[in-house]
């Protein structure tokens, strides 16, 4: 079951962002923006258009290290709908998990449904991929190849009228460690984070002791975590106050909906926080942030009661300049 719940409250970006600091990854951030900028194919859209937007599925194996595994009906089940309501499908990078899993094959086996569904929308020129950067095993970073289906770093949508221009881009490119150190990066997440997930971390255990000590290092990591975000969504704002162009990302995993006076800067979320995927609609020349939940309905019942919330109240796109 679908349904449109009451908009919630989302804490959006302050109207004043502060400055960021003009340093060498900071500068080496917005050289790469903009040379994916540069490079990017453009599709037409207009206020008739339907475009969805999901980003950081990290699709793996199926093991306990694969975090999208248990969203994975709930992510069928949304990306189902926008099917069959004439949505295209933008995947804003990071869509497969190829830090942890090493062969492409074993993700495509893990989730060949969703895989199926991805070839319904390209076969009638429906989706674009974008590229992450745990969707990079070698060293090409700006085009990789899915079953055929070519991803590449950054697309922009302009406005077939207004001559408006959309930037979307994974983010990473404003993330020094994912981009320039990711090999370094890389082995740190296949060789330390996996076997760590695999040994339990972030799951449940029975023992008071082990629970304190884990949740103690799993808020030290999120503490880490939430301000290394942090820096990077500020690199890209820098990027996008210096341009002026309204950006669409993910890679912080954090969902953003800009308000009319703050810069132009959207973030789809993800697709791995347990029990629900957020995600960004473009319909009728408005954007808003969606998140799709599923939770077991009561009772002798054991169906996915599914529902949709907006996030944020709709924007109209033309107002972003």
């Amino acid at each position: 079951m679908t349904t449109v719940a009451k908009g919630i409250t989302l804490g959006t970006l302050p109207l004043q962002y502060p400055t960021t600091v003009q340093d060498e990854r900071c500068t080496f951030g917005h050289r790469r923006l903009t040379e994916v900028f540069e490079a990017a194919q453009e599709i037409p859209f207009d206020d008739s258009s339907r475009i969805v937007f999901f980003s950081d599925c990290h699709r793996g194996d199926n093991s306990q290290a694969d975090a999208f595994a248990k969203n994975e009906g709930l992510f069928l089940h949304a990306l189902t709908h926008y099917y069959l309501e004439g949505f295209t499908y933008i995947e804003v990078g990071d869509g497969d998990e190829l830090w942890k899993t090493r062969q492409f094959s074993d993700v495509r086996q893990a989730h060949r449904r969703i895989f199926d569904l991805l070839h319904k929308f390209d076969w009638q020129d429906r989706l674009h991929l974008i590229v992450g950067n745990h969707d990079i095993q070698g060293s090409q970073r700006n085009r990789v190849e899915k079953e055929g289906i070519i991803a590449h770093e950054g697309l922009i949508l302009r406005h077939s009228k207004t001559g408006q221009q959309i930037f979307a881009v994974h983010g990473h490119q404003a993330d020094f460690k994912s981009d320039r150190l990711r090999v370094v990066s890389r082995f740190m997440v296949r060789h330390i984070w996996k076997r760590l997930q695999l040994l339990g971390l972030g799951s449940i255990t029975n023992r008071a002791d082990s629970v304190q000590k884990q949740r103690r290092i799993e808020q030290r990591i999120i503490g880490w975590s939430q301000a290394q975000r942090r820096k990077i969504e500020q690199r890209i704002i820098g990027w996008v106050q210096t341009h002026w162009h309204t950006v669409i990302c993910g890679h912080t995993h954090r969902p953003v909906c800009a308000a009319y006076e703050a810069p132009p800067y959207f973030n789809a979320g993800s697709c791995v926080h347990p029990g629900y995927i957020t995600g960004l609609e473009i319909r009728n020349g408005e954007i808003m942030l969606v998140r799709w939940s599923g939770q077991p309905e009561t009772g002798q019942r054991r169906t996915l009661c599914i529902e949709r919330e907006l996030m944020a109240p709709p924007r109209k796109l033309r107002l972003f300049g």
